[in-house]
């Protein structure tokens, strides 16, 4: 019998090649590639972010055109070639023929590639009860195949809104009022307003550890419905002084068609520019009354106490500084006998003023008004205060 000895594992140069060899061959054998993959079709993703706004005779789509395809590889040549498809209840998506168009993808992560596009739309569509209007985008690959188009986005039928018609704006103490000329047209009157300042310089401070919230540079304000007293006006308390602006108004009518909300838009109204200037004054104060008196010392001193009621400055554009008293005094008959006098040298803060330069003997004219910041002034309360026997 022949019997296995460890001198029988030692290695010789041809049994190292043989190992060598067979290894290999089973590295081979276990990196062997699957099944082959089937070639790109080049299929368009479909879109997803599909919106459609109804202003005027016209609809406007907003959505990401796509820069990949279904196998999530760039689309060759950086162009794909997309239609808009409209559609009413119960019938078919119709292709808009002139919206068949070549874009550019422009960014292959999708973050430029927002898209507009505007369908005017036909007459008959623009008459006649309101219908819920559907529309759908597809792209294209070269071979004019597509992975099928976006879901709808809505919209509706039927005559648009009437414009918005001469729209003006004027100052008043509270802010920028608004007006327009009335209309029968259904809907409610949007304003959307620019600010057209040039930026704030950035600050280079670095110890300041608060900043100051900036204005958004575009505002809608609601106006009051179109079933109010008044509604064609409104007051914008928000404006800034000495801050130019942009100002134009849109009507906007809002109907319910099954489950869903619609809102049709009319056409923009013209652009009016407005800066509102800190040039008018405060409301006057009210409820003026003067008491003449004798103090009690000798000889006995006279004195005109006066007070008024309070200017409420809430929502005013320009603080209020304060008060301005004047006296002047007057004939037995109640004309003036001299020129009117500013008693105080700065704003009074508080409705109250001592006067004790005032003569016991002479009937006066007391007037007051309040001033703002940027002296601004009001008009007068005033007050009679007739001669006061002496004690």
């Amino acid at each position: 019998m022949h019997l296995f000895r460890p001198a029988d594992l030692r290695a010789t140069p041809r049994s190292i090649g043989y190992l060598v060899l067979s290894a290999t061959l089973a590295a081979l054998g276990c990196a062997s590639p699957g099944p082959p993959r089937a070639p790109s079709l080049h299929l368009p993703q479909p879109v997803r972010d599909l919106t459609a706004a109804r202003i005027g005779n016209t609809v406007q789509l907003h959505f990401t055109a796509p820069s990949r395809t279904t196998d999530k590889l760039p689309i060759r040549g950086g162009r794909v070639t997309g239609q808009l498809c409209r559609q009413l209840p119960h019938q078919p998506c119709l292709a808009i023929a002139s919206s068949r168009v070549s874009i550019a993808t422009l960014n292959p992560n999708g973050t430029d590639n927002i898209v507009t596009w505007t369908d005017t739309l036909p007459p008959a569509l623009t008459v006649g009860p309101p219908q819920l209007l559907a529309y759908r985008v597809e792209f294209f690959s070269p071979l004019n195949r597509s992975a099928g188009p976006s879901a709808p986005a809505f919209t509706a039928t039927g005559p648009a809104p009437a414009p918005v018609e001469d729209l003006h704006a004027e100052g008043t103490r509270l802010g920028t009022l608004l007006t327009w000329n009335p209309s029968p047209s259904p809907g409610d009157v949007l304003l959307r307003r620019e600010d057209i300042s040039p930026p704030k310089p950035k600050s280079h401070n670095n110890l300041s550890a608060t900043t100051t919230p900036t204005q958004p540079a575009i505002l809608w304000l609601q106006t009051h419905p179109s079933d109010s007293p008044q509604p064609n006006h409104t007051l914008d308390t928000t404006t800034l002084p000495d801050t130019p602006y942009h100002y134009l108004a849109q009507r906007r009518l809002t109907l319910q068609l099954g489950a869903s909300t619609i809102d049709l838009r009319s056409e923009p109204s013209s652009t009016i520019s407005f800066i509102l200037k800190q040039i008018y004054p405060p409301p006057p104060p009210t409820g003026l009354t003067a008491l003449g008196f004798f103090t009690p010392t000798t000889p006995p001193t006279f004195a005109v106490d006066l007070i008024w009621q309070p200017v409420d400055d809430a929502g005013l554009i320009t603080p209020l500084a304060g008060y301005n008293l004047y006296r002047e005094p007057l004939t037995p008959t109640g004309e003036p006998a001299a020129p009117r006098q500013q008693l105080n040298t700065a704003p009074i803060p508080t409705p109250a003023f001592h006067d004790p330069t005032a003569s016991a003997a002479t009937p006066y004219r007391y007037s007051v008004t309040a001033v703002d910041a940027k002296g601004n002034q009001s008009p007068a309360a005033a007050t009679l205060l007739q001669p006061t026997a002496t004690p």
